[in-house]
């Protein structure tokens, strides 16, 4: 069984990394493959693919829970999760487990032929403690149809579910750490937990990924 979690990590950080880790812990996976997404070449990050693979493979270094996916930019453009999620099954037989956050759920709908997403993967939600699960109605309608209630479902079965998790509430944002990194933190926000400071990115950054942002000067305005 394979776990995906997808994602510009731009940086990575702790927060979006430590709450899949925590969903791969309540559905019984072990590991999780970090699956950097393809952007399109007029949407601009302000850092390289190969600057976001190495930033990957650092957390990865880290943890041995944790291995880079790079399937997906390997593939040719448009890049889609339908798309790569279908690459991932003609690569290899095993089970996908694909996580995603409650938000993205909500606009499930919105996506390039999400109907199909079921027929590669199991989708794993990644539901935020303490905020309240409010799909749309087509959503929550599909949802009452895929939900797994037993999460043995997911280990028998190769694909076709929806496993809800909970997972903790982490307030951080890879755009709150790169206005910090940018030296965009405003003073009166400073000293506060959740707010964008200097600290807030040496708490949810891996040193040896802050140390590879400074040598490269990354998100520098």
């Amino acid at each position: 069984m394979k776990a995906i979690l997808g994602g510009t990590f731009n940086p990575p950080h702790k927060g979006h990394i430590g709450a899949a880790l925590k969903a791969a812990d309540e559905i019984g996976i072990d590991r999780v493959h970090l699956m950097p997404c393809k952007l399109a070449p007029h949407k601009s990050v302000g850092v390289s693919e190969s600057h976001r693979v190495k930033m990957i493979e650092l957390c990865a270094h880290n943890n041995d829970r944790l291995i880079p996916e790079l399937i997906e930019l390997t593939l040719p453009s448009p890049s889609y999760t339908v798309k790569t999620l279908r690459a991932l099954k003609e690569k290899s037989d095993d089970t996908i487990c694909f996580f995603i956050g409650a938000d993205s759920l909500y606009n499930l709908d919105k996506w390039y032929e999400w109907e199909h997403l079921l027929d590669y993967c199991h989708l794993v939600v990644m539901r935020r403690d303490d905020e309240k699960f409010s799909p749309p109605p087509a959503i929550q309608a599909w949802l009452d149809c895929h939900v797994a209630n037993d999460i043995n479902v997911i280990h028998a079965k190769p694909a076709g579910h929806v496993v809800l998790t909970n997972t903790p509430l982490f307030s951080v944002s890879s755009t709150e750490i790169r206005d910090v990194l940018a030296g965009a933190a405003t003073p009166e926000k400073a000293g506060t937990p959740n707010s964008p400071n200097v600290a807030l990115a040496s708490l949810w950054l891996e040193e040896n990924v802050r140390e590879y942002i400074s040598e490269h000067q990354l998100y520098k305005s």
